[in-house]
C-alpha cells in the first residue's frame, strides 16, 4: 500500500441528508454571488419559456350612440301687467348746514414750545439766517421735519 495510509471506516459513511443541506446552501451561495456579480456588472437576465405567444388586439373605440333628450314642454305666462309711468312728485329739500371746521391744530405742541435739536440739527438752524428772506422758511421746514 505504500505511501497512503488507509482511512477508517467511520470516516468514509455517506450520510445522504447532511448532503442534501451542503448541495442546497452551496446553490444558494453560488446563485446569491453570480446574482450579485451580475447586477454589478450591470448584466441583466431572465428565464423564459419557449412556446407560442398570442395576444389579443387592443379593443376598438366606439362611440357610444347619441342620447335624445325630450324638451322641456313649453310653458306659458301671463302677460305682464302694464306699466303706467308718470312724472316724480316734487322733492323739497332743507338747505345743507353750514359747515363747521375746527381750528387747525398747531403744529408742535403750544406746551413744549420748540422741540429739542441736537448740536447739528441747531447748527444747521442757525445758518438758515444766512440765506436769502425767500429761501429761510424752507430751510427751517427743512431742518425742523428732521426731528421727532
Amino acid at each position: 500500500m505504500g505511501v497512503f495510509a488507509p482511512l477508517p471506516e467511520t470516516s468514509l459513511s455517506f450520510h445522504r441528508a447532511a448532503f442534501a443541506n451542503w448541495a442546497a446552501s452551496a446553490a444558494v451561495v453560488a446563485a446569491t454571488l453570480s446574482m450579485a456579480a451580475a447586477a454589478h456588472a450591470e448584466v441583466n437576465f431572465s428565464i423564459g419559456v419557449g412556446g407560442p405567444v398570442y395576444e389579443q388586439p387592443a379593443p376598438v373605440y366606439v362611440n357610444p350612440p347619441p342620447v335624445y333628450y325630450q324638451p322641456a314642454p313649453p310653458v306659458y305666462y301671463q302677460p305682464a301687467p302694464p306699466v303706467y309711468y308718470q312724472p316724480a312728485p316734487p322733492a323739497y329739500y332743507q338747505p345743507p348746514p353750514p359747515a363747521y371746521y375746527r381750528p387747525a391744530q398747531p403744529y408742535y405742541p403750544p406746551s413744549g414750545g420748540r422741540p429739542r435739536l441736537s448740536d447739528m440739527q441747531q447748527r444747521a438752524l442757525d445758518n438758515c439766517s444766512l440765506l436769502a428772506p425767500r429761501e429761510q422758511g424752507r430751510c427751517r421746514a427743512t431742518v425742523l421735519s428732521t426731528t421727532r
